[in-house]
């Protein structure tokens, strides 16, 4: 048989193995961990004395500054939650994910009103927080080192936070990647590969996420915690800003400059100096399109209440200040609408000055108006929406239809505000 006519056979017989799923060409393969209806399988194992100390997570009054982690005389290491202060353990574990071991990575719980404290009937149902080489091993999860586990105690449908997430990511915000994980664990002598559910897998906020979304990715990230009205002046000095606005790494003078200037802007009350400067600051359009999503999936635990659930990054590109939103299971009908209201037009943000500073503008509120009649017709739409939902319900089939239900009349809710303004 000719030579050519044996590699045309050969690359049928190829190309018909790859269409049956057979194989899985190099080129096209997907290695990423995060899709909108990925499901991996996570056993978690750890032996009886870890599983010990993850038990007493929860407890509040524990030295140490919040959201930092501080070492125990025996050497146990404790994280101290940023928000309610409550204590979380790191404890050993090993991680069986899809097939393939991941040794001794570091694990505790996690979370605020979404912690969920072990019990009897629910051991292992709560927030995660994974980091593989928190002991100083080398190994990952394909590329990615810190992991967020989330369980979703509050959300029947398991769905609210991935899809807010996806409604940032398409109306231009910078926000993180999900996927599912239905996870099992196991304890030698308590339990045996017991189900523990379906968890929303999140890309955590580091290194790692700005390189992807805000290349180039070397900025100052902050994680204010218990702002009470926003990005607010804490005065002249740094050593003030750093317990409140928490930045992931020391400041150089520059960056601690430009926060407390930005700050100050915010809080003093010269309407005429505000409009003037603040576009020199902020990344103002990025800022009114993370506005809309939180009002549009009616978010009432974020920094439309001016309190926590944000990133604060200082963007060396152009110096400018962007927002990342963060921690979205208590959205779509799940906590109310808080302060937030139910007009997107004119949010209630009378105690966030940003906000309200950037809303009176006449020509900030255009602009405003017209990124709301963009995505109406862009992401906040039904066929959009929809398509977001399948992909989750690929995932999670049968689930509570609360969430698609919302997310349907919020769209319908957005085409009778654009039929408004354009009365």
């Amino acid at each position: 048989m000719p030579r050519r006519l044996l590699l045309v056979l050969g690359a049928i017989v190829w190309l018909s193995a790859v269409l049956c799923g057979q194989v899985l060409p190099a080129a096209l393969e997907d290695n990423s961990i995060f899709g909108p209806s990925k499901l991996h399988r996570v056993h978690v194992s750890f032996s009886q004395e870890e599983w010990d100390v993850l038990q007493k997570s929860g407890i509040r009054g524990s030295p140490g500054a919040r959201g930092e982690d501080y070492t125990l005389s025996d050497g146990r290491i404790v994280h101290l939650g940023g928000g309610f202060g409550l204590a979380f353990p790191w404890v050993h574990a090993d991680l069986l994910v899809n097939g393939a071991d991941i040794k001794d990575v570091g694990l505790r719980f996690k979370g605020n009103n979404s912690f969920v404290k072990p019990s009897l009937t629910m051991p292992f149902s709560t927030n995660l927080k994974v980091k593989t080489d928190f002991f100083g091993g080398k190994a990952d999860w394909n590329g990615v080192e810190t992991l967020n586990f989330n369980f979703g105690a509050r959300d029947p449908s398991a769905m609210r936070e991935s899809l807010a997430f996806a409604i940032f990511r398409e109306a231009g915000v910078p926000a993180s990647r999900t996927a599912y994980a239905e996870i099992t664990f196991t304890v030698p002598g308590l339990h045996e590969n017991a189900r523990a559910g379906v968890f929303t897998v999140v890309e955590n906020v580091n290194k790692q996420f700005l390189k992807r979304a805000l290349p180039p990715g070397t900025g100052l990230l902050m994680k204010p915690e218990g702002t009470r009205g926003g990005v607010l002046s804490l005065g002249p000095n740094w050593a003030s800003y750093i317990p409140v606005y928490r930045p992931e790494r020391e400041a150089t003078p520059h960056e601690q400059q430009r926060v407390i200037e930005f700050a100050g802007l915010i809080s003093q009350p010269d309407v005429a100096l505000f409009r003037q400067k603040i576009g020199t600051f902020l990344d103002v359009d990025q800022f009114l399109r993370f506005v809309a999503v939180n009002l549009f999936i009616v978010n009432g635990d974020s920094y439309l209440t001016g309190n926590h659930n944000y990133y604060l990054y200082l963007d060396p590109k152009d110096d400018k200040f962007r927002f990342i939103p963060w921690d979205e299971d208590l959205t779509m009908g799940n906590r109310g609408g808080g302060n937030v209201g139910p007009d997107i037009l004119r949010p209630n943000a009378g105690n966030n000055a940003l906000i309200y500073w950037l809303l009176d503008d006449p020509v900030v509120a255009e602009r405003y108006r017209a990124i709301l009649k963009e995505l109406a017709a862009s992401v906040f739409v039904a066929p959009v929406l929809n398509k977001m939902i399948a992909g989750a319900e690929q995932a999670l089939p049968g689930r509570d239809p609360s969430t698609r239900n919302f997310l349907i009349n919020r769209a319908a809710y957005m085409q009778s505000v654009v039929a408004e303004m354009d009365k």
